[in-house]
């Protein structure tokens, strides 16, 4: 059977891009080697290091702002196939593909030591999610929460709706979109160490927004693990 895509739990017989013997993530080898890496960068904020920054672990601007996440893991940048990939899986529901995604995140970010305590995905607005049906990154949180056997947290970060949708905003038109966007629901307290997980980080405003209230709620050491960059 070739891969089974409308389900939660896609079953990866064949590589998702070429339709090529599976390597047991839904990627074939060569498919695999394609994939951006994005190679040296950013400790908090996974930018690319530009010439005169490389051997630093932190870019300028991270130097600058101190943002509020202490690491950021994203394998891959936002280009093909990977943004393809993306879009295909949040905009027309091909699961196979975010599926093979996730499935190799470990491989190629590597586990962090030490582990989250628990992994917390970023919310939707909730009239995108009416609209869409489902989470992505509620879905990748539980993808990568059985890979890892890190407890996923659904649900306790939360966004109110009304805001613009960040996409054809500027980083600062963003920041400004975003302050007080989120809230943590419930009243347990969070574990000190959590992973907030992410499809795509592109300008970091709404990491940092996230990031910052879960540094209010009482998180101590914060990361972001992300699928792909935007350089």
């Amino acid at each position: 059977m070739v891969n089974r895509v409308n389900t939660t739990r896609p079953r990866l017989s064949r590589c998702v891009i070429c339709l090529g013997p599976d390597q047991g993530g839904g990627l074939c080898h060569a498919c695999l080697l394609d994939l951006p890496a994005t190679g040296p960068c950013c400790r908090r904020c996974a930018l690319p290091l530009s010439i005169g920054e490389r051997g630093a672990s932190l870019c300028r601007q991270c130097e600058r702002t101190d943002p509020p996440q202490d690491r950021s893991r994203i394998p891959w940048r936002y280009e093909c196939p990977v943004d393809r990939m993306i879009q295909n899986y949040k905009y027309h529901g091909t699961r196979a593909q975010g599926a093979a995604l996730a499935r190799n995140w470990l491989r190629a970010a590597g586990m962090p030591e030490p582990r989250p305590l628990a992994l917390i995905p970023a919310p939707m607005d909730p009239e995108r999610l009416r609209e869409r049906g489902f989470s992505q990154t509620a879905e990748l949180a539980d993808w990568l929460g059985r890979s890892t056997g890190i407890p996923v947290l659904p649900g306790r970060l939360q966004r109110h709706g009304g805001y613009r949708a960040q996409a054809s905003l500027s980083r600062s038109e963003r920041r400004r979109n975003l302050r007080e966007a989120f809230f943590v629901a419930g009243s347990a307290p969070l574990p000190e160490h959590v992973a907030l997980i992410e499809d795509v980080v592109t300008t970091g405003a709404t990491a940092e927004a996230m990031g910052h209230c879960l540094r209010r709620a009482g998180v101590q050491r914060l990361e972001v693990w992300a699928l792909a960059r935007t350089p």
